[in-house]
């Protein structure tokens, strides 16, 4: 409910403080969520002047966790953040689904090793990141019901991170380039190898029919769980 913020504040519901409730709240829960469960978001509205007791925010929040599972758990402590600000300031609370649940990925091991193969006749070596959280794909999903793999490969950015200007622009340089060529290289060699093993076809195929047949990993919403939650993998 907007009001003056000079004149009768006291008669608004204000609904930035409580975006500032449980943003502060999602701070120091931080402290207390086990590895590789992270916490992200964004404030894209929080009022339109400075004089009006802001009576809506909004915000954009993603949860990654290693699992489904881990992942349930945590929204359910995210989401106890936003009720505690709604409740602190008598606002009221909606939450909204953006997108689509990612699963957990499942990498398949023999893929995995004709891949790191196939890297070391192209003259990369494979290094294992198994365990690591990096990045969220809808990939997982597909990883539930298909034999999988998403490997990663590099190249020189001079140190520069992800999401910056500087990392960028090495995405343009010659390195880059031959990172997508021996990228593709690659798997068009894993392919072959593996098509060319009957026992690893049949396995592939057996595979395919098994996660088929059996449940996959929950992805339904859990406690309004909104559906843009991403286990990371």
């Amino acid at each position: 409910m907007p009001s003056h913020a000079a004149l009768a504040p006291w008669e608004g519901v204000n609904a930035l403080d409580a975006m500032t409730v449980a943003h502060t709240a999602l701070g120091l829960l931080r402290q207390q969520l086990p590895p590789g469960v992270i916490v992200h978001g964004i404030v894209t509205d929080g009022g339109q002047a400075v004089n009006v007791i802001p009576a809506r925010t909004s915000a954009r929040c993603e949860v990654r966790a290693r699992s489904t599972v881990q992942l349930a758990e945590a929204w359910l402590r995210v989401r106890a953040c936003f009720e505690a600000g709604a409740l602190a300031t008598g606002a009221g609370l909606e939450l909204r689904s953006h997108g689509r649940d990612f699963a957990d990925l499942r990498q398949d091991p023999d893929m995995t090793l004709a891949y790191a193969g196939a890297l070391g006749e192209l003259g990369r070596t494979a290094t294992s990141r198994h365990g690591e959280t990096m990045a969220s794909t809808d990939m997982g999903n597909v990883s539930q019901l298909l034999p999988t793999i998403h490997p990663t490969i590099g190249y020189d950015t001079g140190g520069a991170k992800q999401h910056t200007p500087e990392f960028t622009a090495y995405g343009k340089s010659p390195g880059a380039d031959l990172a997508v060529l021996d990228g593709a290289t690659a798997l068009a060699l894993t392919g072959a190898d593996l098509a060319m093993s009957p026992a690893q076809r049949t396995r592939l195929l057996d595979g395919v029919r098994q996660r088929q047949r059996s449940q996959p990993m929950a992805t339904e919403r859990a406690a309004g769980r909104p559906p843009s939650l991403r286990p990371g993998g």
